[in-house]
């Protein structure tokens, strides 16, 4: 539920758009794209603690593709703003996380058929409670690196590879505190 990489970031990744290649100083955009989406629901089992807890999932933002140089690679930005908001027992909270960046930083044939790309997930979160007041923080960057499969465009492994700069709070802890769970 708090994954960073977002299955559209992931179909971009594995799309057949990453090949090899130094980056030069500017970028030509080949697509520009929405990352608006919105969902809603009922968890089961939240947190590991047995409840029911509604939620409502709205995302706003862009991305784009760009080509570096003649010949590649394509890499991919992706700004975006998620708003979570998760209900029990007539308490809701939500997590605000108003500018998120997600983009790639280096990517490396392997030679052997695979792509080695280091990602950059940077941004903050804030959970507040049904009071107002800020009930825990997640804030900072990490960096993963994942290996994808050229000829099936499958991500064959994920690495954290740079834990967070920023805070950590541990959101479930806090919202089934303020819940009183």
């Amino acid at each position: 539920m708090f994954r960073k990489l977002s299955p559209l970031v992931a179909t971009l990744l594995v799309g057949g758009l990453l090949l090899a290649g130094a980056a030069p100083a500017h970028a030509e955009v080949v697509e520009r794209y929405s990352l608006d989406y919105s969902e809603s629901g009922v968890v089961d089992d939240f947190c590991g603690a047995g409840l029911l807890v509604a939620y409502t999932y709205e995302q706003t933002g862009s991305g784009s593709v760009k080509l570096r140089g003649q010949d590649g690679p394509f890499w991919f930005h992706e700004k975006s703003s998620v708003t979570r908001t998760f209900t029990y027992d007539g308490m809701t909270v939500t997590d605000i996380e108003p500018n998120t960046v997600v983009k790639d930083q280096k990517i490396v044939d392997n030679g052997d058929g695979t792509l080695s790309v280091t990602v950059l997930y940077a941004g903050g979160g804030r959970l507040v409670g049904s009071d107002g007041k800020i009930l825990a923080k997640g804030d900072g960057q990490i960096r993963m690196l994942l290996i994808i499969d050229i000829a099936t465009d499958e991500i064959l492994s994920e690495e954290l590879i740079f834990g967070s700069t920023g805070t950590n709070d541990d959101y479930c802890e806090a919202m089934l505190a303020h819940w009183g769970v």
